[in-house]
């Protein structure tokens, strides 16, 4: 029997013998003695004997009280003990104390899980104004004397284990809930945690735009800079390429034809060799702005740049011919050369045509429209 659960009961009533009766039906002392009787009266009632291994009584620890305040003291030290009882036989009438309905509904006030059974002979209290003052109904059964012992020890045993399963289930509830309680809070942590690292990406992301915002506006600076110095350097050249023009043009059209007047005339020797001093230092001046002027025209030579110009103004080769002083042959060896280096293969290209079409890019300088090569 060691193996059977003890379970413990209260009972409250005021006559020993009833107690006793309680101890007997529900705590015997000598439970072999009370089994073999057992057995022997089944044996008497039933045609063939009861099995002897399939006793389903449990053993009950038993705490027996005469009056309410005994009671009263009872649950409250198995409360604190943790050992509390899983059901409670309540007699009515307990003189000279309070009756057992203020014990049941004190009782009731200090354990909200005990089975109460309420036991009584004849009751000045109904069984609506009972079950009105010791509430839930569900946890108070109602019996009167006298009572049978298979009555009381199926109460007491039906109770008990309602009582544990309710205790086992409310064990469950509690563990359920710490557990939604322990994950409640973990979400809460990882939410917080997603919503900090959220909040941290979304500060990168405006720290990036910001970021993003700022380099647009400084490579719309730099390309507005860029703009500004190309514009400035195309200045540059085009007033570089004016000064170059309108060295050329001093020197062919203000230099030369007074120093190509004096060489007609009757000059010693020394005059001779001062003019040819001066026309080779006009060369070498100019001989920096002719040969950018030349690579700017494919490289063509002074008389080829020239004598392009004179084509694309419509003359002739006996006309070009006859305004440089030189034979149409000269001038047909000129066009051929410059047909070589502006790639033009096709012999039936006409060479007035192609250079028209360069436009403005190919506009020569006037002092070369208007000089001699």
């Amino acid at each position: 029997m060691n193996s059977v659960p003890q379970i413990r009961i209260l009972v409250v009533d005021d006559e020993r013998e009833i107690i006793k009766a309680y101890q007997d039906i529900l705590s015997p002392r000598n439970l072999p003695a009370t089994a073999a009787r057992l057995d022997q009266l089944a044996g008497k009632l039933f045609s063939s004997p009861r099995p002897r291994n399939q006793e389903i009584w449990p053993y009950f620890q038993l705490t027996c009280c005469q009056q309410g305040e005994e009671a009263l003291a009872a649950v409250r030290e198995s409360l604190k003990a943790q050992l509390p009882f899983s059901a409670a036989f309540v007699d009515v009438r307990m003189p000279p104390g309070p009756d057992g309905v203020w014990t049941a509904s004190q009782i009731r006030q200090l354990d909200e899980m005990i089975n109460i059974v309420i036991v009584t002979a004849h009751s000045d209290v109904s069984p609506v104004e009972i079950a009105r003052r010791i509430p839930p109904l569900e946890n108070l059964l109602y019996i009167q004397k006298p009572f049978h012992s298979h009555e009381i020890r199926q109460f007491a045993t039906a109770l008990s284990a309602k009582w544990q399963a309710e205790r086992e289930l409310r064990e469950t509830n509690t563990r359920l809930e710490e557990q939604v309680e322990t994950r409640t809070r973990e979400l809460a942590l990882t939410i917080e945690a997603l919503e900090e690292s959220n909040q941290q990406y979304r500060q990168t992301a405006q720290e990036l735009q910001a970021a993003e915002a700022e380099l647009r506006t400084k490579a719309d600076d730099l390309a507005g800079s860029n703009l500004a110095l190309q514009q400035m350097m195309g200045r540059e050249k085009e007033i570089q390429r004016q000064v170059e023009d309108k060295v050329l043009f001093t020197v062919h059209e203000m230099v030369e034809p007074y120093l190509k007047k004096l060489r007609a005339t009757s000059l010693d020797e020394a005059q001779q060799s001062f003019i040819k001093i001066a026309e080779a230092n006009l060369q070498e001046i100019t001989a920096p702005f002719m040969k950018g002027l030349a690579q700017r025209y494919f490289r063509l030579t002074p008389n080829e740049i020239q004598i392009v110009n004179l084509i694309r103004q419509g003359k002739t080769t006996i006309q070009i011919a006859k305004a440089l002083n030189t034979s149409k042959r000269n001038i047909d060896f000129y066009r051929d050369r410059i047909r070589q280096k502006m790639g033009i293969k096709n012999s039936r290209a006409s060479l007035k045509t192609v250079l028209k079409d360069l436009g403005e890019e190919f506009a020569p300088p006037v002092s070369l429209i208007r000089g001699r090569p």
